[in-house]
């Protein structure tokens, strides 16, 4: 039996070992799918047991998305583009970075007939995930505004990311009695998991995306649900279809997806 170990701080809550331990159980293959609450001091050790017979790889989540690509050998083209993994494959001794975020976001999109076509979006964080959203919505070539509570983390994304030439730019964090006037939202902070709303009072655009992954909906796609033609995306979507990239890298068999999104809550 070989481990697929998901690294992140907190990770009790996280829904991925239902899908991945599901998929596993359906194709018959032998692994299972663990979590590992690991504290930044920590993980360069955590990584280097990833090296080990018994493991098949990793996830990597909140707040080790960036810190990890200095840990591995190889990293995929984009993934070092993007500045931030969430799936490392064992091959060998040889550890490799990749990041299925860029697959997941945008087929998350697709299912859920998101239409962003020459959109202007506005991207709320600074981290491994926005690192994600910001660079697969300048692949697809739409106007692209950042705003993130921590001026460094904002600032080193926006220099860092270019695609063909194309940037995000800076933009405020909306506050309660404004009116967002892109035409989208994207979520991307951790704002949600524990009952918050990271646009409490805000007017919402035409689309809203939020990416975080709760076993129960977030305030904020629950807001959007009501409100009158506004189109929604929630985590959910964007984290089955991460899954299944990553779990095709680990095994090399397609998923089943089927019985991945059954083991979720919705």
């Amino acid at each position: 039996m070989s481990e697929v170990v998901l690294l992140g701080h907190p990770v009790s809550h996280s829904l991925s070992p239902a899908m991945h331990n599901a998929a596993f159980k359906t194709l018959g293959l032998p692994h299972r799918y663990v979590t590992r609450d690991v504290e930044s001091s920590k993980l360069d050790a955590e990584i280097a047991r990833l090296r080990s017979d018994d493991v098949l790889g990793a996830n990597v989540t909140i707040p080790h998305k960036e810190a990890s690509l200095r840990l591995v050998d190889d990293l995929a083209p984009e993934t070092r583009a993007i500045g931030a993994l969430n799936t490392i494959v064992r091959r060998g001794s040889v550890l490799h970075g990749a990041n299925t975020d860029v697959h997941g976001f945008v087929a998350a999109l697709t299912e859920g007939g998101a239409g962003l076509a020459e959109a202007t979006v506005l991207v709320l964080g600074a981290g491994g995930a926005a690192r994600a959203c910001v660079y697969a919505l300048l692949e697809r070539r739409n106007d692209v505004l950042v705003a993130n509570r921590s001026a460094d983390r904002l600032d080193a994304l926006l220099r860092s990311i270019d695609v063909a030439g194309r940037k995000a730019r800076a933009a405020s964090w909306p506050h309660a009695g404004d009116a967002i006037t892109a035409d989208a939202v994207v979520n991307t902070t951790p704002l949600g998991m524990r009952g918050e709303d990271p646009l409490d009072g805000v007017a919402l655009p035409r689309i809203v995306v939020d990416i975080v992954p709760t076993a129960e909906i977030t305030p904020l796609v629950k807001r959007a649900r009501a409100t009158e033609n506004v189109a929604v995306v929630e985590g959910l979507a964007m984290l089955l279809h991460q899954a299944a990239r990553s779990f095709e890298l680990w095994t090399g068999t397609p998923a089943p997806i089927a019985a991945m999104r059954a083991a979720l809550p919705r």
